[in-house]
């Protein structure tokens, strides 16, 4: 037993899953080989965090019209469509390639390539703010807000300090600091929702409306929904996506949506086609990863169809039973980059949650045969997916695949075990 003045602690008394919590990260890790191996995982990335970091923001030259080589990231797309927006520009004009690439072009962009701005105009209210300020300061507002929001779901959610430091450090998380994408926004909304979902249906109900600018990352939102009978959570996220639309036809006109939606077939033909193309390396579903190793279209579309439906019914399942909820959330992260045919690498912040709570009840209560080599894998799939992505073989679908596989076990074994009753005092206990 590890001495309890070598354990941190806690400032909430009880876990997402409503039980009350132990206290598994320690400094006594002598004869305790798991904890080495995790303590070891969190300073290898923390190392590799900072140091990738460091060279990332040194490498950036903002030059003297404030852009410089930055409008090679992800998040040159976000600010020049809402400094579009700035300076008058209509949002329908935003799905014009060739208007949008000669106005970057103008910012300071290179002209070869392409940075489209593929996002429904709902979108736009949160990014719009972005483009009164200069370039750097904006990238720096957005890279820290969105990740601080993140950490703030982390603990509303039930994660310890040391955990949601872990979370921090993570892989995936450098893919997003590196191209200032969305997805620590993305994981705050479907984090936060889905621990508010027991206990403050609307709230939930809210986030998940705010989350319909991804659509594709909620796919099993409903099915959780449905399986636990969360009508409020339904009719506010309803409410809330209806609303959005309703206020982007009035501000952006109903032409936006229109050139969206052609915007969108174009697109996702262009996806289709471009199997070898760079873009396609930071793939993370099933789809896209048939689509880089030559599969016919209409079999990968088979393929994905069935993996889908098998993960949205495995997760209904799941939000059917009496387990340990903790399993269910992390069967639910882990299946969200099953179900959806289109994602990426930086999309999956939530991604190392659900690692963190697997790791949390194997320190607690042991692991599974080959789970460890597994957890580790997801833990840094995004180190090596892009490189065995250029050789042909994406590796993060396969390796999520497998975990989710690890998963289903574990809340098998635990439904032939009674579950421990919630503290109905915590606000974020089990119904």
């Amino acid at each position: 037993m590890v001495d309890d003045a070598n354990l941190s602690t806690v400032p909430v008394p009880h876990d997402i899953s409503g039980n009350r919590t132990e206290k598994v990260w320690g400094k006594s890790l002598l004869g305790q080989p798991e904890r080495l191996i995790c303590l070891a995982m969190v300073v290898f990335s923390t190392g590799f965090f900072l140091l990738h970091a460091v060279h990332f923001y040194l490498d950036l030259d903002f030059a003297s019209n404030g852009i410089g080589n930055s409008h090679s990231i992800d998040f040159f797309v976000f600010y020049s469509s809402a400094r579009y927006l700035w300076d008058g520009g209509a949002a329908w004009d935003l799905y014009n390639s060739g208007l949008l690439k000669a106005f970057q072009v103008s910012l300071g962009a290179a002209e070869k390539g392409l940075h489209p701005f593929n996002y429904p105009p709902t979108y736009l209210f949160i990014i719009w703010p972005l483009g009164g300020l200069p370039f750097p300061i904006a990238l720096i507002a957005w890279q820290f807000l969105t990740l601080t929001l993140f950490a703030f779901c982390l603990r509303i959610a039930g994660l310890r300090p040391f955990e949601v430091f872990a979370v921090m450090v993570a892989p995936v998380m450098l893919l997003n600091l590196a191209g200032g994408q969305n997805g620590f926004l993305t994981s705050a909304l479907l984090i936060a929702g889905l621990a508010l979902l027991t206990r403050h249906g609307i709230g939930a109900g809210v986030l998940f409306g705010f989350l319909t600018f991804k659509p594709h990352l909620g796919l099993l939102v409903p099915v959780v929904c449905l399986a636990e009978r969360r009508w409020p959570a339904i009719i506010a996220a309803i409410c809330v996506a209806t609303a959005m639309v309703g206020a982007s036809i009035l501000v952006f006109g109903s032409a936006s949506w229109t050139a969206y939606f052609d915007f969108l077939i174009e697109f996702q033909e262009r996806i289709r086609t471009q199997t070898g193309s760079k873009f396609l390396h930071y793939s993370a579903t099933v789809l896209m990863a048939e689509q880089m190793i030559g599969l016919p279209s209409a079999l990968a579309r088979a393929v994905q169809i069935v993996i889908s439906v098998g993960t949205s019914l495995t997760v209904y399942w799941a939000y059917r039973q009496t387990g340990h909820i903790t399993l269910r959330l992390a069967l639910l992260l882990i299946g969200v980059s099953l179900a959806t045919p289109f994602g990426f690498l930086y999309d999956l912040p939530f991604m190392a949650v659900a690692v963190i709570l697997v790791v949390r009840l194997g320190l607690r209560s042991g692991f599974l045969p080959f789970e460890i080599p597994c957890l580790v894998a997801v833990w840094l799939v995004p180190f090596v997916s892009f490189t065995t992505a250029t050789w042909g073989f994406p590796l993060a679908p396969w390796v999520h695949l497998t975990f989710f596989c690890f998963v289903l076990v574990r809340l098998r074994q635990d439904r032939r075990q009674p579950s421990p009753a919630p503290d109905p005092r915590y606000r974020m206990a089990a119904a």
